[in-house]
């Protein structure tokens, strides 16, 4: 699969004084920011592990970073694209075609097998079935899971279905990876094979790939370590 060319140590993805609020009633609650707001910084080919205890706006900033939430104050823009200067349809077209996303619990079209749900971000972009579906195969075979393309995703283990998820997550050849919390549901060897995975999108794929997690095991992996806590970057910490 080839890759868009896009400069090693380009900034992919910048946080600049982002804050999000929510009206609560009469109230005004600060979710993410304080008063200063968030400000951070992701380059092509950066592999970025997010964790925090729960509600300290994980979530939330990886929602910013995809284009779904909107901040309050501040600008997220990608490689230096403002991305909420875009109106909502314009966002989401961007965000499936440089986008991929992998959620904790993968969403499947049921009626259709393993090879026609990879192919189905494709077929939404107007592509003719035929090449879809060659795309889709290749792709399986590239991620060493062809065996599993004429199954349905329903009758396949939580860690099967997590690695069909990449497959979905890289059908369109994105710039950028996001993951909210991709091993939660799994025991921990299909976690690691999971998250070999990643390491197989960052250094093989050369993919930015941005992680949100728990899971204490993995807070080390990837190139970079950005630590949350009550809706503030407490800690960046640099791999390698």
């Amino acid at each position: 699969m080839e890759t868009e060319h896009i400069q090693e140590h380009e900034t992919i993805i910048k946080l600049s004084g982002v804050r999000k609020e929510f009206d609560v009633g009469e109230r005004v609650i600060g979710a993410l920011g304080g008063e200063k707001g968030i400000d951070l910084e992701i380059k092509a080919r950066d592999f970025v592990v997010i964790f925090g205890p729960s509600g300290c706006g994980k979530s939330t900033l990886l929602n910013m970073v995809v284009g779904v939430d909107e901040p309050t104050k501040g600008k997220v823009t990608v490689r230096g694209k403002n991305i909420f200067d875009m109106d909502e349809d314009e966002r989401g077209i961007f965000r499936s075609k440089k986008m991929g996303i992998i959620y904790q619990m993968p969403y499947w079209i049921k009626s259709l097998n393993v090879v026609e749900n990879v192919a189905v971000p494709l077929l939404i972009a107007g592509m003719k079935e035929k090449k879809a579906l060659e795309r889709a195969h290749s792709l399986l075979a590239e991620l060493k899971v062809s065996k599993l393309a004429h199954q349905k995703p329903g009758q396949l283990s939580g860690g099967e279905q997590q690695r069909i998820s990449f497959a979905r997550a890289l059908i369109s050849n994105p710039w950028i990876v996001v993951a909210d919390e991709p091993t939660g549901n799994l025991d921990s060897t299909a976690a690691d094979e999971v998250m070999a995975l990643f390491y197989t999108l960052n250094v093989e794929m050369k993919k930015t790939v941005v992680l949100v997690t728990h899971n204490p095991a993995y807070w080390d992996v990837g190139t970079k370590r950005v630590e949350m806590k009550d809706g503030l970057i407490t800690k960046e910490t640099i791999h390698g």
